[in-house]
């Protein structure tokens, strides 16, 4: 019966929901979206908390304490996020259930909360991108593998580093990772700096020319066809596997 799945379904076996290369370019585009409307609304980044960093210590030395704070406080919300989902996965996994569910529809519900309070104009727009930056916490924590190897779904640097090193790594030796091509991780990779790109672009372009604030409830539309799907691999595990290994 087992060997019948397997060789009915190889990709699936082989995959779990969480790890597939398609949803790893869901989640990047998910991340686009998100900054797309944090740096549009409030100039500063939903996912990538480096830039955060940087911009911090650059606003504190320059005296500007307004712009220090709230830079500084979105890379804590991004933390708190990241803290919370932990807590979430642990207790949930200790009990023998799955997470994948859980955190997506969470995800999906607190943006479309969020969409809709931008759209009333009933929120300032820096306490809903510190509420982004915490819900992009809880998605980097939540999803970061493909194959049991960390792809970063919320932060691009490392991304850039794996896709060009895969890239070079294959003109020296076609095998890489789990026995498979190291041309294909550099793929990998490249497609989840194109779902970057493409979350960001689409997301801006969609919000400041035609339906304001839709990138929110675009991200919380994918998150939620992510959380149906899920919930029908739930007997087959669609939480990505733990650990990881980078080359």
């Amino acid at each position: 019966m087992a060997i019948a799945v397997i060789n009915a379904h190889p990709e699936t076996v082989r995959y779990p929901l969480m790890e597939n290369p398609r949803v790893g370019f869901l989640l990047a585009f998910v991340a686009g979206l998100l900054n797309a409307w944090t740096l549009a609304n409030a100039s500063t980044f939903a996912t990538v908390q480096s830039g955060n960093v940087i911009q911090s210590g650059y606003r504190l030395i320059q005296g500007d304490w307004t712009a220090f704070w709230f830079s500084f406080i979105s890379v804590i919300c991004f933390g708190l996020g990241s803290a919370a989902c932990g807590a979430l996965m642990t207790s949930l996994l200790r009990r023998g259930h799955v997470f994948t569910p859980v955190v997506l529809i969470f995800e999906c519900l607190a943006l479309l909360g969020l969409g809709i309070a931008s759209r009333m104009g009933v929120v300032d727009a820096h306490l809903v991108a510190y509420a982004v930056s915490f819900v992009a916490g809880a998605q980097g924590n939540a999803f970061h593998k493909d194959h049991g190897m960390l792809y970063g779904n919320v932060a691009v640097t490392f991304v850039v580093q794996m896709a060009f090193n895969f890239l070079v790594q294959s003109f020296f030796k076609k095998e890489g990772i789990n026995g498979e091509p190291n041309l294909m991780w550099a793929g990998l990779f490249f497609l989840i700096l194109l779902g970057f790109a493409a979350g960001g672009g689409i997301g801006f372009y969609i919000d400041a020319y035609l339906i304001a604030h839709a990138s929110l409830f675009i991200a919380a539309a994918i998150v939620f066809i992510l959380a149906l799907d899920a919930f029908e691999r739930t007997k087959r595990d669609p939480d990505p596997t733990p650990g990881g290994s980078i080359a």
